[in-house]
């Protein structure tokens, strides 16, 4: 390199003007220099700063390739230019320059925290967590690591140390609203739902947001205020939908807005599609029409099939609760059952038994989305059931590399993934998807002859407790409803306050609540004129204890739009009849679909006044709810809704006929008669 050429009053001016920030000086300078020294390191990478700070970010790009390629061991260079790749979403390229960086200066910290937001991106969440931690160590006030690792730690569940690193990056960097938003929903996730509304509320009322800001803080509000049924916004909704049709970026959350009243389908739709795109960007894979590998010559459609089933969710949790029947009793003479599971594995008895009820278990916590994806292929899984879709700590990341050649979304998330190319199908049943709806699915819908919920429950002895040891009076009607609070709403509350003025002596039996939640409900039936005692809190306790304490109440009152799930079919083993209030939403038709499924369909309503009547009825027409109960009674020995066999020969069929569709070269709906 001939110094000769360069103007070294130039260099001083350009390193002055870096120190000092003043990006939008460099370029004149640097292209000075380079006029006269075509592949100077300094100026190439002055100009290229120059560009990127005025948004040029492409003009950049090329500078700092030439700049590598001609200066290889400028760890700046390497450094820079991961930036703009990162800013691309091309993280697999980003993290290779970081690599190289690392090798010439593997104490820098930055570096560390590029390399561990690239992996994080990448779905290698322990390799980013060890990155994370050496960039803190290098630097305990780096925001940008804090951050990270934060993330990492989330995706694992590990809530408190999450909170913990959140806190560290926003005390850091004050103004990084990425951070603050993570700590935000981290604060709702280990209970402090007023703490994450609180500071929400301080940003969007006290400060000066611009609309972009307002769109991503606003609906982690609306969550937090839900969580507690704090109902002061009126207008949440609506608002939440003009976001969606927006298209920000990182809007609501798909799982979250299901729960929202007078939410369409299209919305839903559209809004999971705008948040499933900024989640997947940087997967390098075009998503659009749905993959799936060639079909091999001769390729027989009744050989023996491997399936496989992808989720976080192997352990106690309502999903697997629901699912591991199935798991157990799908015909091994057709099919090998395989599972890939991710996130909380704690030892627990469901977890004892869904690792019996796979003939191969994967633990796929530590790979990264393609490694991940790699495996699957290699252990030649013909069909791909994914059971997360957008629930908190899915991994949809993998679907984006066609791990399979047929891909499935079942069970996990009530609704589309939005995003054409992720699945091929939407596994339903034909009330809760009827085919007139196909057109607000991206995925071909494939619907099982009845519910598409399964069940796996069995008798377990337990002794039902008395009414008194649950504090609920010996002689009243009992209403319940044990759903989360984020599923009631301001209207569906004022119908069950209307049944207890109709039915003097009634009682409401509520699932358990947060004690601020427990006292805004309430404030709000005060304000009815609902006496104090009309509403009773369920404690918290362990699942089995839980429903022991079901057969307790009289009748289940359904919420809506997001009805009852897997708390509808336990009201149901229970014994206990359930009213439901039928929408248009996936989530808002689960209910019927699990009393059609259980032979009482009767038990549907379409209107709120059918909804408070019907309920209303049942609580004065003892002799019609008692058929109803022991209707139910029957229906554990002959529903389809409690049959698990029944449901396994006909999730079978399905697969079946899904692989059928895939040998003659095409993905299109299918129902099973």
């Amino acid at each position: 390199m001939k110094r000769n050429h360069w103007n070294s009053a130039d260099e001083t001016h350009l390193l002055r003007l870096i120190t000092q920030g003043a990006y939008g000086q460099l370029e004149s300078v640097a292209r000075r220099i380079l006029s006269k020294t075509r592949d100077h390191p300094l100026a190439l990478k002055a100009l290229a700063v120059a560009c990127i700070s005025g948004g040029r970010v492409q003009e950049a790009k090329p500078l700092l390739q030439r700049a590598a390629k001609l200066y290889p061991r400028d760890p700046e260079l390497h450094s820079n230019l991961a930036i703009i790749l990162t800013t691309e979403d091309d993280h697999e390229s980003a993290l290779a320059c970081i690599d190289r960086a690392l090798k010439l200066e593997p104490q820098r910290a930055d570096f560390h925290a590029n390399r561990a937001l690239a992996l994080l991106n990448l779905g290698a969440i322990h390799g980013s967590m060890m990155s994370a931690r050496t960039a803190l160590q290098f630097d305990p006030s780096h925001p940008k690591a804090a951050n990270t690792l934060g993330a990492a730690l989330h995706r694992q569940c590990k809530f408190d140390a999450a909170l913990e690193a959140f806190q560290r990056a926003t005390t850091n960097d004050p103004g990084s609203l990425d951070s603050f938003l993570n700590f935000v929903v981290t604060l709702g996730d280990v209970g402090r739902h007023s703490a994450a509304a609180n500071c929400a509320r301080q940003v969007l009322e006290e400060g000066e947001p611009t609309q972009t800001e307002i769109d991503m803080i606003f609906p982690y509000l609306c969550a937090a205020e839900r969580a507690d049924c704090d109902w002061r916004r009126a207008d949440a909704a609506s608002m939440l939908r003009q976001t969606m049709l927006r298209q920000v970026d990182q809007g609501p959350e798909p799982f979250f807005i299901t729960h929202m009243e007078d939410i369409d389908r299209t919305t839903l739709r559209r809004g999971a599609e705008v948040y499933g795109r900024a989640y997947l960007r940087g997967t390098g894979v075009a998503l659009g029409e749905p993959r799936g590998s060639a079909v091999p010559a001769g390729e027989s459609p009744d050989r023996p099939l491997r399936i496989g089933f992808i989720s976080a969710d192997f352990r106690d949790h309502p999903v697997s609760e629901l699912a591991v029947g199935l798991y157990e009793c799908l015909d091994r003479s057709a099919f090998s059952i395989y599972a890939y599971g991710y996130g909380p594995s704690e030892p627990s008895q469901l977890r004892h038994r869904l690792l019996d009820a796979f003939d191969i278990f994967r633990d796929i916590d530590a790979l990264s989305f393609v490694e991940a994806a790699t495996l699957i292929r290699q252990d030649a899984i013909d069909i791909l059931v994914d059971m997360a879709g957008w629930t908190k700590f899915s991994r949809p990341g993998i679907l984006t590399y066609a791990p399979a050649p047929v891909i499935a979304s079942w069970l996990g998330f009530p609704g589309t993934l939005g995003v054409p190319g992720l699945a091929h199908y939407l596994i339903s049943d034909p009330i809760v998807t009827p085919m007139e709806h196909a057109g607000d699915y991206a995925e071909n819908l494939a619907l099982l002859p009845h519910s598409y919920q399964p069940s796996s429950r069995t008798g377990d002895g337990r002794v039902t407790p008395t009414r008194g040891q649950c504090g609920l009076p010996e002689d009243a009607f009992v209403f319940c409803s044990f759903n989360q609070s984020v599923k009631l709403t301001p209207h569906i509350f004022d119908l069950w306050c209307q049944l207890l003025l109709r039915n003097p002596g009634s009682v409401l039996w509520l699932g358990f609540q947060s004690e601020l939640a427990q006292a805004n409900l309430r404030a709000i039936a005060r304000a009815r004129e609902v006496p104090e005692t009309s509403i009773v809190f369920a404690p918290w306790c362990a699942l089995p204890e839980h429903l022991a304490r079901l057969p307790l109440a009289d009748l289940a009152l359904d919420t809506f739009p997001y009805g009852s799930h897997t708390t509808g079919s336990d009201m149901l083993w229970a014994g206990v009849p359930l009213i439901a209030r039928m929408g248009e939403t996936f989530a808002s038709r689960v209910s019927s679909s699990l009393l059609t499924a259980v032979g009482l369909q009767e038990l549907i309503t379409y209107t709120d006044d059918d909804y408070l009547t019907l309920a209303d009825g049942l609580a004065n027409d003892r002799s019609r709810y008692s058929a109803y109960r022991r209707h139910l009674v029957n229906a554990r020995l002959s529903a389809p809704l409690f049959d698990t066999r029944r449901f396994a020969h006909d999730m079978g069929r399905l697969l079946r006929a899904m692989w059928q569709n895939h040998v003659r070269g095409q993905h299109q709906a299918i129902r099973i008669p």
